[in-house]
């Protein structure tokens, strides 16, 4: 993975809600470590992850409906 710009802090309002999520003890590891290796929390890698699932879902959806 590249090296991703430091952002600052989310901004206020942002986020409207904190979500759990339920993770295997090896997949806890695997995210601790690459926000650790980008100098991130916890929650801004998975909030990113999150964002990038998201944009790649409505792009596999956008090209489903026009074949």
């Amino acid at each position: 993975m590249k090296n991703l710009p430091k952002a600052g802090r989310t901004a206020k309002g942002v986020t409207s809600q904190p979500l759990g999520v339920r993770l295997a003890p090896a997949e806890v590891a695997e995210v601790e470590a690459f926000a650790a290796e980008q100098e991130r929390s916890r929650a801004w890698f998975l909030r990113f992850l999150i964002l990038r699932g998201l944009a790649d879902y409505k792009r596999e959806i956008a090209s489903k409906s026009t074949h």
